[in-house]
């Protein structure tokens, strides 16, 4: 039976690092090993998680989540290490799923409520390429709607898989990764301290990356870097030099210059149902221009935004839009608003 080690880097979330590590203990058949790193400077962090981890790495300053996970490696003698946020909820088998996947690198389908109806957007590994894309859409109304209808129909065609299959990209959220693909990729770029980090280690990894849509994760989306003052300017740094990284100065040079394109109209909408044709796909994005979005498929005329992903939602405004999944065409757009923002 293969072993794995499951290592959590948390800040200043411990009720949600906790509740990870519960739903994976409990859920999971594989030997499993319980690492955390706590990079929240904060005492009461570290003492609420201590009964939980069979060890609990104590950071004297924040490392970041890449050093964090190299630290992490050196106590672990498993075949696999999953290698999560702390704002994780594992399904049952999910993680023996992963663990036995064929494959250098893994990730689950990543839900963003506890139903598992709304599923989160793929990722990417935001290449020169993407980044090129971008910038002539912003630039070009009629390329701009047409790799709109382009990405929508790819989110749908990977929401809809339904074995184990080749992928390019995985969430950072959940990963599966064999220890030796690990340690001979070097493991994570510490240069990254947040975001980033997962991409870079993807283009390095030397093997398949499977997404294995019957491991399934709730992911309680951003919770951990929405508390972090620095996570805004974090990521600029980490685009920046990943950018620098694999496409010259050039490249981070160009992303700084994007500026979103205009958006047409939104229907304001409180918590009301929508009513949809059976089968559309509804899409939800903090961005207005859905350059990436979660989604759900609409299984009867009545649909709505479950509670639960509200309440945790960070953000103020949350857009939707209903698409047609044959054509990609949008049928009608709303927009949600927090009250009193």
């Amino acid at each position: 039976m293969p072993t794995a080690a499951l290592i959590v880097v948390n800040y200043r979330t411990a009720p949600l690092a906790i509740n990870a590590i519960r739903s994976a203990r409990n859920g999971t058949n594989v030997p499993l090993q319980v690492i955390v790193v706590d990079n929240s400077l904060d005492p009461y962090e570290a003492e609420a998680l201590r009964p939980h981890a069979d060890l609990l790495v104590v950071s004297e300053t924040n490392l970041g989540y890449a050093a964090a996970i190299n630290g992490a490696r050196k106590h672990c003698d498993a075949e696999s290490l999953i290698v999560s946020n702390p704002d994780v909820v594992f399904e049952k088998g999910a993680i023996d799923r992963l663990a036995t996947a064929d494959a250098a690198v893994a990730g689950p389908a990543l839900y963003w409520d506890d139903g598992g109806q709304w599923l989160l957007p793929p990722s990417e590994l935001h290449t020169t390429r993407e980044l090129l894309d971008r910038a002539v859409a912003v630039r070009m109304p009629a390329w701009a709607r047409a790799r709109d209808r382009r990405r929508t129909l790819a989110r749908i065609a990977f929401w809809s898989l339904e074995g184990a299959t080749r992928v390019r990209a995985l969430s950072g959220a959940v990963l599966a990764i064999r220890t030796t693909a690990f340690d001979a990729a070097g493991g994570f770029d510490e240069r990254f301290r947040l975001y980033f980090e997962e991409d870079d280690f993807l283009r390095r990894v030397r093997g398949d990356v499977v997404y294995v849509p019957l491991a399934r994760c709730r992911h309680i989306y951003n919770q951990s870097a929405a508390g972090s003052a620095e996570a805004a300017a974090l990521y600029a740094q980490s685009e920046r030099a990943y950018l620098a990284k694999w496409g010259g100065g050039w490249a981070a040079s160009l992303a700084k210059n994007i500026k979103a394109k205009a958006n047409p109209a939104f229907t304001p909408v409180g918590d009301e149902p929508l009513t949809l044709p059976p089968g559309t796909w509804i899409e939800a994005s903090p961005l207005p221009d859905f350059d990436r979005a979660a989604g759900h498929r609409a299984g009867s005329a009545s649909v709505q935004l479950p509670a639960a992903v509200w309440e945790s939602y960070r953000g103020t405004t949350l857009y939707l839009r209903a698409v047609d999944p044959a054509t990609g065409n949008v049928l009608a757009r709303y927009v949600r608003t927090k009250i009193g923002s």
